[in-house]
């Protein structure tokens, strides 16, 4: 576990050229890294024993190992009739007294496991259209020291990047859809486990804070069910039996899904609240303006050379200054923006003089 434990801190850890905001950070390594943990603890025989434990006197492994394989069953005798949503939680029968066959303990934690994935999608989509661009430009000048590659120069070289790079729109859009990709993505898992729960998962959280989930939830997740298998008897005739079963993993269950709901409605305002701020910086250049604003407080670039800054870049230019603003040494910074803004002010003062 240890092991396991140290690995997914080295894959988690931040890398030298960061291009992503904090949420988008959160669905894609946080929650990858949770779900993961949920699914390798599900499977985990060491720490939290057999899966099923069924009340059985002869050949206990095998009865144990055909129910968890089969599944198990409650009789609820207060329901009357069937939910139109049938998922891989509880399928019902007809009448008075329904038999819910639990099917779904075995696959929670490959669950898990496909959200991990799912979650992580984005983050590969976007490693796949950013091709490490940025870092490839600006990698060896993040430190805390200036180094010896910031030459006149190299200065030069970044700052022409920024105003003649032909793709930077094209790559401050591919952001933005990946941005909404985990949106979608957060929308289709809560729907997805929804359905797997039966239709119960979205109303769990606001269940458990009123007080009003137990008899539900212990339909959905069960502590003790029953379990039918046959056997020969000693004249050879095949006898059927039924067994009582403890499902302990269920105790965990519940947890984990309760911990992803609030985990999740919190992520989906955080996602929406970035989306809006996706939509603003593309769209308004006073939001550009006062993201620079906090970036260059106290540096001696006063409100009108940042507007100026601001005005001439397009929304994927400042997305790109943007970011280096994050990952370079405030020093380096600093002499890129007196260079970008010089070289802005020469480019108005040029195409001011009328020709002739």
């Amino acid at each position: 576990m240890q092991t396991f434990v140290k690995g997914f801190k080295t894959w988690a850890k931040l890398g030298d050229v960061q291009t992503e905001n904090v949420v988008f950070k959160i669905h894609c390594k946080i929650t990858v890294l949770m779900l993961i943990l949920f699914s390798v603890l599900l499977s985990s025989k060491q720490y939290f024993g057999d899966p099923i434990d069924c009340d059985v006197a002869q050949r206990k492994e095998i009865v144990n190992l055909y129910c968890w394989t089969t599944g198990t069953f409650i009789i609820d005798k207060k329901v009357e009739g069937s939910s139109d949503l049938q998922g891989l939680g509880n399928l019902a029968s007809a009448g008075s007294k329904e038999t819910f066959t639990l099917l779904y303990y075995q696959w929670v934690w490959f669950l898990f496991l496909l959200q991990a994935l799912c979650f992580y999608a984005p983050k590969h989509v976007w490693r796949l259209w950013e091709r490490r661009q940025l870092a490839q430009i600006i990698q060896d000048l993040c430190g805390p020291l200036v180094t010896e590659k910031w030459t006149l120069e190299y200065k030069e070289k970044i700052v022409s990047y920024l105003l003649h790079a032909r793709n930077l729109d094209i790559y401050s859009f591919r952001f933005a859809v990946c941005e909404f990709l985990t949106l979608v993505n957060l929308i289709f898992q809560i729907l997805l486990m929804n359905w797997y729960l039966k239709g119960e998962y979205l109303s769990y959280g606001v269940n458990v804070a009123t007080g009003a989930w137990p008899e539900s939830m212990n339909r959905v997740f069960p502590k003790r069910a029953k379990c039918n298998y046959t056997r020969y008897g000693a004249s050879g005739s095949v006898e059927s039996r039924d067994a009582l079963c403890v499902l302990p993993l269920n105790t965990l269950n519940e947890k984990f899904f309760l911990i992803l709901w609030y985990y999740f409605a919190v992520l989906m305002i955080l996602t929406i609240g970035a989306l809006t701020f996706r939509f603003l910086f593309l769209y308004s250049g006073k939001v550009r303006e006062h993201l620079l604003k906090m970036r260059v407080a106290g540096h001696g670039i006063g409100n009108k050379k940042i507007k100026t800054i601001v005005e001439h870049l397009s929304h994927g230019q400042f997305f790109a200054l943007h970011h280096m603003s994050k990952n370079l040494n405030p020093i380096i910074f600093d002499e890129l923006l007196v260079e970008l803004l010089g070289r802005v002010v020469r480019h108005r003062r040029d195409n001011s003089i009328s020709v002739p």
